[in-house]
């Protein structure tokens, strides 16, 4: 445990802090992409947010890097790029639809 004095309003307090483990995790580049699903290869929201633009449709022949939709989050529009080349098979959102984070957006086959 260690004391520290901090300064709220102008009034000093002593507090006691507990030292806590500290962890670090890495999320690796394969979090964000998920090909276990057997029709192809999964573009997922690597955020929750709002889709605000969907970019493709079925049929559409996607590259990777590609936007292909538009997730707001926090007053912020992120642009969601496929990780993966390949055809649209299914879309799984509409412009409005609410998703959280490692949903599946959109299919590739």
């Amino acid at each position: 445990m260690k004391v520290y004095k901090v300064k709220v309003n102008g009034k000093v307090y002593e507090v006691e802090l507990e030292a806590v483990e500290e962890r670090k995790e890495e999320i690796k580049a394969d979090a964000l992409k998920s090909t276990n699903n057997v029709d192809g290869k999964n573009i997922v929201a690597p955020i929750a947010g709002k889709v605000v633009d969907v970019k493709v449709k079925v049929g559409d022949v996607v590259k990777e890097g590609q936007t292909v939709a538009v997730i707001e989050a926090m007053k912020l529009e992120n642009e969601i790029q496929s990780q993966f080349a390949g055809k649209v098979v299914d879309v799984r959102v509409n412009k409005g639809s609410a998703v959280n984070n490692k949903d599946v957006l959109i299919v590739l086959g």
